[in-house]
């Protein structure tokens, strides 16, 4: 058997050394698509298929809150006191942990940077399986709220501030003046959730170190709500989802009265029960159904271009097998021979589409870390090279019945005495209009939907910001332990923002902060009439941002001076909000109660749309623009062309105005447009190129296809215009024998796509968007490809001389 068996293969190896063109066309072809298609693959399997190491993952669940108001619900926004009751009186969970990332600076690290942190209670350890490197894991609490001076940093943070130095074990880090004994180091190959700071975390505390709650001066209210604060928790046997939800709902309504006292705009507040693995990847699980969708299109359409090709390569192998068959070899014995050269083939394509493969993971990983959730997990794992084997044994079987169907075993003894007439079946008309007809419906399909993502990417691209961002820094300054008066406060900006004029190389600088983020803060505003808002995004700005960032004011002015003394109380709000809030009015002069309720705020002016690039199909272009008043010193330094901005830099200037100034936020708006951006403009270029791709592929494969019937066909046409057969009359023929089918696969194309975005236009609007005119150019760009595709082998073929077809025969 196995002697056969290595016959058979050596004797495909000399036979495909014969046709080196052949071999080259199949494997490049199979294995630059397939590679395309291991590497969503390994995408789609850590989404839906490889397991998370987390523990009991399958009954691991996230709770978030359900913010029920009187016009709409705001879920995914939690607060501590929510969270923590949750946590102490629930009996659904046989392990839980309480979560909430943010950021804080570490003021005796050099530079006192502002850094990445994640507050968890003692299961988070055990529920996210967090490896150390050294040292060990914090101590046990007895209670969540106790407090504990332990820490565990990241192995990058160790690197970085303590060059990997074993005796990092004990030192401290010092925040909000409290010293933190550095007990481990997490090790290198761990990240947290995506969920939290999408995974970019640093350091860990316990959640009691959370001074956002955990302080005796202001704990947050609970109107104070957290988007990356969850309630984590592995269900007890027997625990559901609608159980736990029915319990958690309870528990939260009997402290009602507490939570009405503070936040009584709400009309209820519901627990939410996710899977963890549903709430990490969030709407990103139909982003790789896409793409899975995608690029099995993709290889369909290679398939039949390779089936194509087999179909001309039956043409050359019957004689090698007619001699075979005349020397006494049966059918089997022929098939298998047939098998072998499609399994070394596929063998061939399948191994260096893997190898393609593993390097596109490696960029698929680079381009995509820090903008999708679980991309650390991805890999050539056992179910891609599962996938790979037994695509290689099925296309292998595929085109080894493709070659034999075409192959007429009967007579293959006698065509050696015929010259080879009969012994290879000629493929049906009939078979020819479907492969084409498939052909380009796949390719339709596919170039449509790249179309409509592309649109999307480039609609976004192309949005007006509402914001300048070149060569544009934002600085958040404070001074350590402040309790001055406003007045005060206010004289120190205006000391900070001369300092920060004073740097080299500053073009101009103005107060206030940048919406240009990767996250937002959004508030509700009331009207005089207690009619509450949706939550809308809003930032704090001074009266020189809006000339600043080129903003216009359309309508009513800027702040006034003493509303940034907090003298007067005035807001901005954009054009979207007032449309929304007052369509045929105008919002100026109106009252709306926010922060204070004892002091309404009075909208002053009107401008145009800030586009948050994120957030715009959620937000479409409403914000809100409250006076920066000097609690914090938020500054926006503009440079020269050319000119670079260090945080040091700014850091030794906020000193000369006072040595207990800290930078709180620095960052470049220029980067984090580009990183808000950067998925978008992956896009743009990727489904260009499929695009392409899918078009110069279909084209290929109906070419082929053609040229091959045609090529059967030249004695009949011969035959026909030797007769005094006009070309116009033959152009028509075939036409007629071609078109319909391509015109039919083109309209159930345009059927399918449309439909399906219209049919799941709220699951996919985050990632296509339909634009009548883009569809009406491509769908005609399609149509000519296509019919170029299929006159130039008839024109080939009839400009050739009646003779000359004939003499084929």
């Amino acid at each position: 058997m196995m002697t056969r068996l290595r016959m058979h293969l050596h004797m495909a190896l000399l036979s495909l050394r014969q046709t080196p063109g052949f071999v080259a066309a199949v494997v490049a072809t199979l294995a630059i698509t397939l590679a395309c298609f291991f590497v969503v693959m390994s995408l789609f399997s850590s989404y839906f298929v490889a397991p998370l190491n987390v523990e009991q993952e399958s009954r691991l669940v996230i709770v978030e809150q359900d913010n029920i108001y009187p016009d709409y619900n705001s879920p995914g926004f939690q607060s501590f006191q929510s969270v923590l009751h949750w946590y102490e009186t629930q009996t659904s969970f046989s392990r839980q942990a309480l979560v909430n990332s943010g950021e804080d600076v570490i003021s005796n690290l050099p530079g006192e940077p502002r850094i990445a942190i994640t507050y968890a209670s003692d299961g988070y350890f055990e529920l996210f399986r967090v490896p150390l490197a050294l040292g060990q894991h914090m101590s046990r609490q007895q209670r969540v709220q106790e407090p504990l001076d332990e820490v565990l940093i990241s192995y990058d943070f160790w690197q970085r501030y303590y060059g990997g130095d074993d005796n990092v074990i004990g030192q401290t880090l010092v925040k909000l003046d409290k010293h933190y004994r550095i007990v481990g180091v997490v090790a290198k190959n761990y990240q947290d959730p995506y969920m939290f700071n999408r995974g970019d975390n640093q350091l860990w505390f316990k959640f009691s170190a959370d001074a956002r709650y955990f302080n005796d001066d202001n704990p947050s209210a609970w109107w104070n709500l957290f988007r990356g604060m969850k309630l984590v928790g592995v269900l007890k046997p027997g625990a559901t989802k609608a159980s736990t939800e029915a319990e958690l709902y309870q528990n939260i309504q009997e402290i009602k009265a507490q939570w009405k006292e503070e936040f009584d705009e709400l009309d209820d507040l519901k627990p939410i029960v996710t899977p963890f693995r549903q709430a990490e990847l969030g709407d990103n699980d139909d982003l790789a159904i896409m793409l899975l969708a995608g690029v099995t299109g993709l290889v369909l359409i290679a398939l039949l271009n390779v089936s194509n090709l087999f179909i001309a390569r039956a043409v050359a192998k019957h004689k090698t097998l007619a001699l075979q068959a005349v020397l006494g070899a049966k059918r089997k014995t022929l098939f298998a021979s047939i098998l072998s050269e499609t399994f070394v083939l596929m063998a061939f394509a399948v191994t260096i589409a893997l190898f393609i493969a593993a390097w596109g993971v490696k960029l698929f990983k680079w381009v995509s870390s820090g903008h999708l959730p679980l991309v650390h997990t991805v890999g050539i794992d056992i179910t891609v090279v599962s996938s790979a084997l037994i695509l290689c044994i099925l296309l292998a079987l595929l085109f080894a019945w493709i070659t034999s169907r075409l192959i007429n075993f009967k007579q293959l003894r006698s065509q050696v005495q015929s010259s080879g007439k009969g012994a290879v079946s000629q493929v049906s008309m009939r078979t020819v209009k479907w492969m084409i007809a498939i052909q380009l419906f796949l390719a339709t399909s596919l170039v449509i939907t790249a179309t409509m993502v592309l649109h999307k990417s480039v609609e976004t691209l192309q949005r007006p910001l509402g914001s300048r961002v070149d060569n544009i820094y934002q600085v958040m300054v404070f001074i350590e332990k402040n309790r001055d008066e406003l007045s005060k406060r206010y004289d120190d900006l205006q000391k900070f923002l001369h300092a920060a004029e004073q740097i080299p190389g500053v073009k101009a600088v103005a107060h206030g902060q940048s919406p240009v983020d990767r996250g937002k803060r959004a508030s509700t505003i009331t009207d005089m009439s207690g009619k509450g808002s949706i939550f809308i995004p809003q930032t704090w700005v001074g009266q020189d941002y809006f000339e600043f960032t080129g903003l216009k004011i359309i309508e009513g002015r800027n702040f006034s001076e003493a509303a940034i003394r907090g003298e007067k109380h005035e807001f901005l709000v954009t054009k979207a909000v007032n449309d929304l809030l007052k369509p045929e009015g105008s919002l100026i002069g109106e009252k709306f109660y926010s922060f204070d309720p004892d002091n309404p705020v009075e909208v002053v002016g009107i401008t145009e749309n800030f586009n948050h690039p994120k957030f715009y199909d959620e937000d479409l272009g409403r914000h809100l623009w409250w006076p920066a008043q000097p609690y914090g010193f938020a500054i926006m330094i503009e440079m020269q062309p050319g000119q670079q901005l260090q945080r040091e830099t700014v850091f030794q200037a906020m000193q000369q105005v006072s040595n207990r100034a800290g930078i709180w936020t620095f960052k470049s708006l220029e980067e984090q447009y580009a990183a808000i951006t950067h998925l978008d403009k992956v896009t743009l270029m990727l489904c260009t190129a499929l695009g392409i791709f899918t078009l110069l592929l279909a084209g290929i494969g109906i070419y082929g296809v053609l040229s091959y019937n045609l090529r059967l066909r030249r004695y009949e046409l011969g035959m026909r215009m030797a007769l005094g057969a006009k070309r116009k009359l033959l152009y028509r023929q075939l036409i007629k024998d071609t078109i319909m089918p391509l015109v039919a696969a083109f309209l159930l194309a345009l059927g399918v796509s449309l439909g399906g975005y219209i049919l799941f236009q709220q699951s996919v609007m985050l990632w296509l968007s339909l634009n009548p005119l883009w569809l009406l150019f491509v769908s005609a760009a399609i149509i000519v490809f296509a019919l170029a595709s299929v006159i130039w082998p008839m024109r080939q073929l009839i400009h050739d001389k009646p003779m000359a077809a004939l003499k084929q025969q």
